[in-house]
């Protein structure tokens, strides 16, 4: 009888901590939302050929404790998963950042994050990636330290300065709302232009409000660029970029200017 209630006890206190740890508090959330975990996932996954011939369909869980700066530390994983796509999940999720949501002085669960992948869904990964490949004629810093001062800092990778005007000329549209409102003015977008020339930790710097920042961030996030160098290789690089907002250069399809 004894060990029946022991049993029952130590039952239900595994129950109460599974219960516990699938409530938000301890929910790892990626800084930037879905929309920037979706970002890493598609520009910075790199799957091995002999991993994809397995033909995978996984609910891949990861359970961390978080850095001062919210970088995943200490990853374990749930079983299933091989070494090679372990390896390359923690290498992945380096390039997220979390938001805290834990009293660290009095709770000390980890922080877990869920996400599904299978071999369709990193080919469709894949086959938006293949439209864009940086030029490799140097190594890339594998340190992941995040610069902001190099010896040649990132360009946009089709005409530089100008071929980044010309694009955002040619993708913005401004936002209904903003014309409706009268709304005008700069916003400054801050990302990380990484060694593979996709940027990651879009983030508004400089709002605007009626719909222009959210516009700005769509269009920096679709961005490509030759990344920085620094003691001949290429680095991840922090940098910001303006995007302005003027109604008198509107056209009739709403599209806008930028300006510094």
């Amino acid at each position: 009888m004894l060990k029946k209630l022991l049993f029952s006890f130590i039952l239900l206190l595994t129950l109460e901590a599974e219960a516990q740890l699938s409530t938000d508090k301890y929910q790892a959330q990626a800084i930037g939302g879905k929309d920037q975990v979706e970002q890493v996932l598609e520009t910075q996954l790199t799957l091995s050929k002999a991993l994809l011939t397995s033909n995978f369909d996984l609910q891949i869980t990861a359970s961390f404790d978080l850095d001062s700066a919210g970088h995943a530390t200490n990853i374990t994983y749930k079983s299933g998963l091989n070494n090679a796509l372990r390896n390359e999940i923690t290498r992945t999720l380096r390039f997220l950042r979390f938001t805290k949501t834990q009293d660290e002085a009095y709770e000390t669960y980890p922080y877990v994050f869920s996400f599904p992948m299978s071999t369709d869904r990193y080919y469709k990964l894949m086959k938006q990636r293949s439209k864009f490949t940086v030029k490799k004629t140097l190594l890339a810093d594998s340190s992941f330290v995040i610069y902001s001062k190099a010896e040649k800092s990132p360009e946009y990778y089709k005409n530089g300065e100008e071929g980044l005007n010309d694009f955002i000329l040619s993708e913005m549209e401004y936002p209904k709302l903003a014309i409706e409102k009268s709304v005008e003015g700069p916003v400054v977008i801050e990302f990380i232009v990484e060694t593979n020339g996709y940027v990651t930790e879009v983030t508004i710097k400089r709002g605007l409000g009626a719909g222009c920042a959210e516009e700005a961030l769509r269009i920096i996030k679709a961005t490509k660029w030759q990344p920085a160098i620094l003691n001949n290789k290429v680095v991840r690089y922090r940098t910001s970029y303006p995007i302005t907002f003027s109604l008198r250069n509107t056209n009739k399809d709403a599209s806008s200017t930028i300006g510094q």
